[in-house]
């Protein structure tokens, strides 16, 4: 039964892709954001297939599990438009991470109080 649902769901899924990208009289800005709606549902309901129906390994279905995430991120960012921003500040933090520093002298701060003696 669960299957007759997914079949269902993936049925409607690709009617709303049809109705929005045709000619609908849609804002342009609105179709990747319903594009990208209608990718994680997919890609939702690949995961779970592959979760419940595909005997794996648990090490290997976890790592699977990231990967998919990971890319559907990617594919979100490219999709609303934040993927060059993310890339601009990734790189921007790496350079700050590996810049060189200047050493840090041994001696002590000049309005330091020298210590007593005594």
């Amino acid at each position: 039964m669960p299957l007759l649902y997914l079949l269902i769901a993936l049925i409607v899924v690709v009617a709303v892709a049809k109705l929005v990208n045709s000619n609908a009289g849609m804002p342009d800005g609105v179709k990747p954001v319903v594009n990208a709606v209608l990718a994680l549902i997919v890609v939702g309901m690949v995961l779970w297939l592959i979760n419940t129906y595909v005997p794996m390994a648990a090490s290997i279905k976890s790592i699977l599990n990231v990967v998919v995430v990971v890319a559907t991120c990617v594919f979100v960012l490219q999709a609303v438009g934040l993927w060059s921003q993310v890339v601009r500040m990734a790189a921007s933090a790496r350079a700050y991470m590996t810049k060189p520093r200047p050493a840090v002298a041994d001696k002590a701060p000049e309005n330091a109080k020298p210590s007593e003696q005594n």
